[in-house]
């Protein structure tokens, strides 16, 4: 199933939003399966383990870039950006070995006491529009609650992987240098 970043966000001069595609052909074929309303109430948490325990998964991850802001608002998430008019561009390709993905001692640290911020980053990387600006404020509160809730007195805000409570392997990305292009360069192939 396709994700999307609901709205946009700053990069420098540019402005996207964001789309993830599952492309492995494992993810392809199980794409349209549903799930009963009978079915266990954990049924998403464990058939999601259960697949990618056994198996690799693949992901594009591409953005939507803004070019009209008449036809593109960045304001009302409501209005979507015409895929057909300005399509996602692929940036990367993410790969994941088979892996546990619901360690306990991982999701009860991550449930109780992480913390997860889009405003935490560069102003040239800011969210933008009307519910971004109103996220900023929920999620303030929210974390809060949650550290109220779950008995904490503060959230964390890993600054390595080697703070993560899990044995979770940092990626390792070849990634050479490539110069930015801009969404007109690419329409034209260059």
């Amino acid at each position: 199933m396709p994700e999307y970043s609901q709205s946009a966000y700053r990069h420098g001069d540019y402005v996207a939003k964001y789309g993830l595609f599952p492309t492995g052909e494992k993810q392809r074929a199980i794409a349209n399966e549903t799930i009963g309303d009978d079915a266990p109430i954990n049924i998403l948490s464990q058939e999601c383990r259960n697949f990618h325990m056994h198996n690799q998964v693949e992901y594009a991850f591409c953005a939507q870039m803004l070019q009209n802001l008449d036809e593109q608002p960045v304001d009302d998430i409501g209005v979507e950006w015409d895929p057909e008019k300005y399509p996602f561009e692929q940036m990367a390709t993410l790969e994941f070995e088979p892996q546990d993905s619901w360690l306990p001692e991982f999701r009860v640290w991550w449930d109780d006491r992480i913390t997860v911020n889009t405003w935490h980053g560069l102003k040239a990387h800011q969210p933008l529009g009307s519910t971004n600006r109103m996220r900023r404020v929920v999620y303030a509160e929210s974390r809060k609650l949650r550290l109220r809730v779950n008995g904490h007195r503060e959230y964390i805000e890993p600054s390595s992987i080697m703070e993560v409570p899990a044995p979770i392997p940092a990626p390792q990305l070849p990634m050479p240098f490539s110069s930015a292009k801009t969404t007109a360069e690419v329409a034209v192939g260059a």
